[in-house]
């Protein structure tokens, strides 16, 4: 079984360290070999804040890592940062790729950042965005399980959620699944859900892992990919999404949601 685990608005600063230590052993009983965080890495994008987060990636002990940007990323007080050094501090920590691409056995992830430095929350996607992630996905091994991570959903369950969707998701989420994408990764919304909005195409957005910044009625949640052994599943594997949530009275994660999602 091959492991990739997706977390989202950790919010270091608003951070509870008991969830941290849970989701670390999560991630170590799994063996996860690639985590994937979606944005909000911090509360207020302050240099400690960045070194706190990067020690927790670190100690999830995947071996390979893609952290996104989110809109908490970009300094607010310090607002003469966002002129030309709006990601200075994320990228201290966490590389100056701001739309990294990584492939771990079958997973095979790209990362787009919707954060804009003169937004303070809504997000968005430019044509040429677009048509970049199109291109790698066109690239991907034929076997691959793709998969585009953004840190603003692309898709909602209602309408009560569009707000959260960056401009033009609509045009790429269409765009991505002729390109090839079968999976999407997101945050922002603090709401935990699983859609498949358009056929062989899946939309997972995970809750807020680790912060006390609760919404929703939602307690902290991440969640699990796995590539699994399957004898009746086309070329011998399944592909399956699970929800995994904090259960404050044992401090662990649980399983509460899981299903075969390719």
């Amino acid at each position: 079984m091959t492991v990739l685990m997706h977390l989202s608005d950790l919010h270091f600063g608003a951070h509870d360290p008991e969830v941290c230590a849970a989701a670390q052993r999560l991630a170590q009983r799994l063996k996860v070999a690639m985590a994937v965080v979606s944005g909000d890495v911090t509360q207020r994008a302050t240099a400690g804040q960045f070194e706190q987060a990067a020690r927790f990636v670190q100690g999830l002990n995947a071996r390979s890592n893609l952290v996104l940007a989110g809109n908490h990323d970009l300094p607010l007080f310090a607002w003469w940062m966002r002129w030309g050094r709006a990601y200075e501090r994320f990228s201290e920590q966490f590389g100056m790729d701001r739309e990294p691409v990584r492939q771990m056995g079958a997973f095979y992830v790209v990362g787009v950042n919707t954060t804009r430095a003169w937004r303070h929350e809504r997000g968005s996607l430019s044509s040429a965005q677009i048509e970049h992630v199109a291109m790698l996905l066109a690239r991907a091994p034929p076997s691959s399980w793709r998969i585009v991570a953004s840190h603003h959903p692309l898709v909602e369950r209602d309408d009560n959620e569009r707000e959260h969707r960056p401009a033009r998701a609509d045009e790429a989420v269409e765009r991505w699944r002729i390109a090839g994408a079968q999976m999407m990764l997101s945050g922002h919304a603090h709401h935990p859900r699983l859609l498949q909005p358009l056929p062989g195409l899946w939309a997972s957005s995970a809750g807020t892992a680790v912060s006390m910044r609760l919404r929703h009625g939602s307690p902290n949640s991440l969640v699990v990919l796995s590539i699994e052994a399957s004898g009746t599943a086309p070329g011998g594997e399944a592909r399956y999404a699970a929800r995994w949530d904090y259960d404050e009275a044992v401090g662990e994660f649980a399983c509460v949601h899981r299903v075969q999602a390719g």
